[in-house]
């Protein structure tokens, strides 16, 4: 392929169940409009950190932004068209899928909310400050780092179930804060503040100590939170109205800005694409 320069490469040895991660590279696509047509025997993640364009596999085409995740499986043809100024950056993380099982589905194109998106452009930075002499200690730290990336990018197609989920990479603080976040999601008076005095911290130390910990802000974990739950309402249905309270969102109007901001479409919409456009893997 000779229309994009590769940034960063990493050559992985990561076998989980049903998984296993072959390679991870950092692609800026250079000035040419469109990619050539390409398949490969393995599949691919592909994870757009900036620029926008459109990925058309295997005859689809699916819209590329920043946040979108696409799954383009073994041997499906595909290519990227970029759109606008802006040189798209596409994280890529070749796959193998194994899971025999037929009631596990997944969605060729998902997308990252805002938090999500931000820890990953986060955990690539830290990638790139790994890179040298190889250690065992460093092999270990880049694995880890890379599993981090996986994780929400799975549960976006819909490999990993977002139900129940807890991030075990989390920090002790952390985790009480998203606990209190949770108890009290619906209340729309909850902010740092508040949480602060509840844990004996000053404001400023306990957003460090978060960001330290997960590389996410307070606002940025209680909108993770917030959205989780708003999406799992809508899936079942519930009224716009009634997941913007839930949420500890009052104003419908301004719930409906934020979730576009999260996740680049309407709640309606997402609901519809969701609710209807899951097919089973090809095994």
């Amino acid at each position: 392929m000779r229309n994009y320069r590769p940034i960063i490469i990493e050559k992985i040895g990561i076998s989980l169940p049903d998984i296993k991660i072959l390679k991870l590279r950092l692609n800026e696509h250079l000035p040419e409009s469109r990619s050539s047509f390409h398949s490969h025997e393995h599949g691919q993640l592909l994870i757009y950190l900036r620029g926008c364009g459109e990925q058309t596999v295997q005859g689809k085409r699916y819209p590329a932004r920043a946040g979108t995740v696409i799954y383009v499986g073994p041997n499906e043809r595909h290519r990227f068209e970029r759109e606008r100024s802006r040189q798209p950056l596409c994280l890529v993380i070749d796959v193998n899928l194994l899971s025999k099982n037929k009631n596990r589905s997944i969605t060729p194109l998902g997308e990252l909310p805002a938090t999500e998106l931000n820890l990953i452009r986060s955990r690539v930075s830290q990638l790139f400050e790994m890179r040298g002499p190889g250690s065992e200690d460093r092999i270990v730290a880049v694995g880890a780092v890379i599993l981090d990336i996986l994780d929400p990018v799975l549960r976006a197609i819909g490999w990993l179930e977002s139900k129940g989920f807890k991030r075990e990479s989390r920090g002790a603080v952390n985790t009480r804060v998203e606990k209190i976040i949770n108890d009290r999601i619906e209340d729309s008076s909850l902010s740092l503040s508040k949480i602060s005095k509840m844990l004996g911290f000053q404001g400023d130390h306990l957003n460090r100590l978060l960001k330290k910990e997960s590389g996410l802000t307070f606002s940025q974990i209680r909108s993770q939170l917030r959205l989780r739950k708003a999406q799992r309402m809508l899936i079942k249905g519930s009224r716009i109205g009634d997941v913007c309270a839930a949420v500890g969102m009052n104003d419908q109007n301004y719930f409906a800005r934020w979730f576009r901001s999260q996740v680049g479409t309407a709640p309606t919409k997402w609901r519809s694409k969701n609710v209807t456009s899951i097919a089973p893997i090809r095994a």
